[in-house]
């Protein structure tokens, strides 16, 4: 299965009431560590989509129960980003897709982000 996502960069804040809501504490580490309100704006968007692509290839929707914190985005040491699936988005893996795993790409601009989740 695959997912995709693709959102618009302005229509995100980095208030910390969204952030709470969607991201892990390292998650918000990853987004303050950048430079410049540009590209913490464009990594938020970024983590809200991967983790809506993710949710589409697993199939599930906003009815499913699923969260966002379901999903946990991280990156390996060449900056690589993964995903670690917790919750009904780990059972939904192991139900339908036992012993796949989950990849994902991600590509953003100032003013687009699209993520890309593809259960291999």
């Amino acid at each position: 299965m695959i997912g995709i996502d693709i959102d618009e960069v302005e229509r995100f804040d980095c208030s910390e009431k969204f952030l709470d809501k969607i991201a892990y504490q390292d998650e918000i580490a990853h987004i303050e560590r950048a430079k410049c309100e540009s590209l913490r704006k464009q990594r938020v968007a970024s983590l809200f989509s991967v983790k809506e692509a993710v949710m589409k290839a697993l199939g599930l929707g906003k009815t499913s129960g699923v969260s966002f914190k379901d999903i946990k985005m991280s990156h390996d040491e060449s900056g690589k980003p993964f995903v670690e699936v917790f919750g009904i988005a780990k059972q939904t893996l192991e139900k339908l897709y036992h012993g796949k795993k989950i990849e994902i790409s991600l590509s953003h601009t100032p003013t687009t982000v699209v993520a890309v989740a593809v259960i291999i």
